[in-house]
């Protein structure tokens, strides 16, 4: 993709660009104008700043950046990024305590109570409680000029919580981690792959074919898959079960894409 010199911040449109998704790096931003929320800064930031430039949005002026749990995949570029971007930090206290143990120098997070809602800026961020081997993990629904948005991924099953949470949202950014067939030939150590099947591990395309009849609403325009593995799955495999899955309910007229570990996915939804 060719970096745009003059970026496009349009003020009738939200976006969500996904910078990267998958077990090497996650970070997903979603802007209206030229604000934005980051979500998860799991690149250096030397890396995403290069991903926001290839993605065109570069401009952007980041007010916070939220986590939704500690893993590296999802943290590792944290403190560096928030303090490039002057951006502060949002966590639960469980996570955020882990976070300081682990690097004494990040700064201080503003903490949030799963379940509850906060605003920054003109984004109304609604966290809830994941199943995920994590400390006190969660995913964030966002509400952002009428427009509901949710990023939801490293599931481990679909409780109450993630059901309620993802409902009547016009898009959804969802992890389809692996196929169970390619998952069971592959050569990973069944501990491994264990982890990844149990309760606070990862969904299945399966699973995320279960979870879409359960919260597909009328007003949902967009689908983002994500969080793919590459030894367990492959985009085309998470394309042709989503697919099959919006023609048999009869939303064809859902956009479906899908992201990638390599190259920034921007998605527009109009106001």
């Amino acid at each position: 993709m060719t970096p745009q010199t003059a970026p496009y911040f349009p003020e009738n449109l939200v976006g969500i660009t996904v910078l990267g998704s998958g077990s090497g790096g996650n970070c997903t931003l979603l802007h209206h104008g030229r604000d934005a929320i980051m979500i998860d800064a799991g690149f250096s930031a030397r890396e995403t700043a290069a991903r926001m430039l290839q993605a065109g949005v570069a401009g952007l002026h980041v007010l916070a950046i939220l986590v939704t749990h500690e893993h590296a995949d999802h943290v590792k570029g944290l403190r560096v990024c928030a303090s490039k971007l002057n951006a502060p930090i949002f966590a639960t206290a469980k996570c955020a305590d882990f976070l300081r143990t682990k690097d004494s120098r990040l700064p201080r997070f503003s903490t949030f109570a799963p379940g509850g809602r906060f605003a920054v800026g003109e984004f109304t961020v609604c966290p809830f409680s994941i199943s995920h081997d994590a400390e006190d993990p969660v995913a964030f629904t966002i509400q952002c000029q009428h427009k509901r948005i949710a990023v939801a991924t490293d599931i481990g099953y679909i409780s109450a919580s993630v059901e309620y949470g993802l409902r009547s949202c016009n898009a959804l950014v969802l992890e389809s981690n692996h196929d169970l067939n390619m998952l069971a030939k592959s050569d990973r150590p069944w501990s491994l792959k264990q982890r990844i099947m149990g309760m606070q591990g990862h969904l299945s395309n399966d699973s995320v074919e279960q979870l879409l009849r359960k919260v597909l609403a009328p007003e949902t325009e967009n689908l983002i898959l994500a969080h793919i593995s590459r030894e367990c799955n492959t985009p085309d495999c998470v394309k042709d079960n989503a697919l099959k899955c919006l023609h048999e309910l009869r939303r064809d007229d859902i956009r479906l894409d899908i992201a990638s570990q390599d190259n920034p996915l921007k998605v527009w939804l109009s106001i």
